[in-house]
């Protein structure tokens, strides 16, 4: 069975997510897509973060209408870090007979190497490589070489570009499913006043 997981901070969910499900579902053909919200990121520390109930509400939310995904708060853990590999190791529990596909950006690849115990997740999932460069396994490093790379039309959206237009009051109209963006705007004014 084919699971593709989709991880992130996800804060807030956007369209560019959405709209990057879309093409990987479209792609790859999983039987199950799993949109998978960090507890607590162990490489974004600096970054303020609504809280996970927050966060998971939000996606569960605007997945409403994407019946093809799913969230997942496998990721939710009483531990001061999340690392991927703990996650996979709980979807292999969950999913004995699963197939695990987890997507990442090109610029991912590169930093592989600082994630926890990157080696054991060589052989235990394939990374699907989203990529806005059609020649990029040229400059790969090796142990990329059997990653799946998906081109993509660049996505001018990003969470942190939606944090700054509701901190100066500007609208998130379309950078956000409609169904989640008045909550989005409330719970980051609220963590605004709270910082």
């Amino acid at each position: 069975m084919k699971i593709a997981i989709l991880g992130g901070s996800f804060n807030p969910i956007h369209n560019g997510h959405i709209e990057i499900a879309r093409i990987v579902y479209n792609k790859l053909k999983p039987s199950l897509f799993f949109f998978v919200p960090t507890y607590k990121h162990p490489l974004k520390s600096n970054v303020a973060f609504l809280p996970y109930s927050q966060r998971y509400y939000l996606i569960e939310k605007a997945l409403t209408n994407y019946p093809r995904f799913q969230v997942s708060n496998l990721d939710k853990t009483k531990n001061n870090l999340s690392y991927t590999t703990d996650l996979i190791k709980r979807f292999q529990k969950k999913y004995p007979n699963g197939e695990f596909y987890f997507i990442i950006g090109a610029d991912n690849v590169y930093e592989l190497k600082l994630w926890h115990n990157y080696k054991w997740l060589l052989d235990n999932v394939k990374f699907v490589v989203l990529t806005r460069k059609t020649n990029i396994k040229e400059n790969m490093p090796d142990y990329a070489k059997d990653f799946i790379f998906y081109h993509i039309k660049p996505i001018n959206i990003s969470s942190t570009m939606i944090r700054e237009r509701i901190k100066k009051g500007e609208p998130i109209t379309n950078l956000v499913p409609r169904n989640i963006e008045n909550d989005v705007i409330k719970f980051f004014k609220s963590l605004n006043r709270t910082i």
